[in-house]
């Protein structure tokens, strides 16, 4: 899929080109890299025995990968979406489709994401809506369109304040938006997915969001993909100088991934039924199995497959056999048998990890 001979002539066809050639990544970390694995140099295990399949939103899936939530709305989009359905379906596991507002003004676009259920009929998918939509919303009508037009076993509401207040066409009113969620969640009968979108989220945010109800947090902390830097490089195109100062001033604006998974993880009340989802700049088999061992039970990854995407779905495949299996020797190399034997495998926390869980006052064994 060569992107460089398709005409660019929309945000989400824009947004997929800087972030696969531009430099959009944060310049902090995710913080990833301050814990590590005491080595097990005995773990006397088979390969081959080591398992971590289970089930998200009701459905089996083969490991706890997520396809993260990236775009729709385009037919170059839907090029991308349907490639990585294939692969959802044939690897059984999850996948997120981007923001579908765009169905609500333009119809035309629904199949851009339905496609996404028409490949992927057995593995769950969740469908997408952002904040500012469900902050101003009088009622939620439009919420059950946007659940059907993928079959959507879930809806995430992504929380995107600061790249929606320095793109150049964004909202800037979120208030309210907790009474609302609460109001969602009582009119819709699959679960809510809170999900950032690259700034993390806080302990005293998923207390809030836990006492009324929801029990699925996408955290997507910094350290992956900046959305204010693909902004800042729109705001600078198009002229639009304090909003390009204003993203270059925020680009790494949030919390680290390793922080903000722990940080979620200490405010759950429920853990037999919440499900905290580790994203943001997980880039491989031992990213998930970090993130699993914080907290986390399963890991988002979405530049990686849209990378992946763009060359072709040979490649998409190629990716998540490879993920699968650093994932896997992952876990033989802490002696962790199951998922359950992961989130308890040694490990040593260093640096600022390690200073944030002792200001924040973040009990971690």
């Amino acid at each position: 899929m060569e992107i460089e001979k398709i005409p660019i002539t929309n945000r989400k066809d824009e947004h997929i080109l800087l972030v696969s050639q531009e430099k959009v990544e944060s310049t902090e970390t995710t913080w990833l890299e301050h814990i590590r694995f005491v080595h097990n140099t005995m773990p006397e295990l088979d390969l081959d025995a080591v398992k971590f399949s289970g089930k998200f939103l009701g459905r089996n899936i083969s490991a706890p990968i997520i396809i993260g939530a990236m775009t729709g709305g385009t037919p170059l989009t839907k090029r991308i979406n349907v490639s990585l359905a294939k692969a959802a379906q044939k690897y059984k596991i999850p996948m997120m489709v981007g923001s579908q507002r765009v169905i609500l003004k333009r119809p035309e676009t629904k199949s851009s994401f339905s496609a996404v259920r028409e490949c992927a009929p057995d593995v769950p998918i969740v469908g997408n809506i952002g904040i500012a939509q469900i902050a101003t919303s009088e009622n939620f009508d439009y919420i059950h369109e946007i659940i059907d037009n993928i079959e959507a076993d879930a809806v995430a509401i992504h929380f995107n304040v600061i790249q929606e207040v320095i793109q150049p066409e964004g909202d800037k009113n979120f208030a309210g938006v907790l009474q609302n969620i609460a109001k969602l969640k009582d009119q819709i009968d699959i679960p809510i997915i809170i999900k950032e979108t690259g700034c993390g989220i806080s302990k005293n945010t998923a207390r809030q969001l836990f006492d009324i109800g929801i029990e699925h947090i996408d955290v997507s902390g910094v350290g992956g993909t900046s959305w204010i830097a693909v902004e800042y490089y729109r705001a600078k195109k198009y002229g639009e100088v304090s909003k390009k100062e204003l993203g270059k001033l925020f680009w790494d604006w949030g919390i680290p991934t390793a922080a903000t998974i722990l940080e979620v993880q200490s405010a759950v009340t429920r853990p037999e039924s919440t499900k905290i989802i580790g994203s943001g700049g997980i880039r491989s088999g031992i990213d998930v199995a970090k993130a699993i061992r914080l907290g986390a039970n399963f890991a988002a990854l979405a530049r990686p497959f849209l990378i992946v995407a763009l060359e072709g779905e040979s490649s998409i495949e190629t990716f998540i056999e490879q993920t699968i299996k650093e994932l896997q020797i992952t876990m033989l190399l802490t002696g962790s048998k199951t998922i359950e034997e992961l989130k308890k495998a040694p490990v040593v926390i260093g640096s600022s990890l390690k200073e944030w869980i002792e200001k924040r006052k973040i009990d971690f064994t």
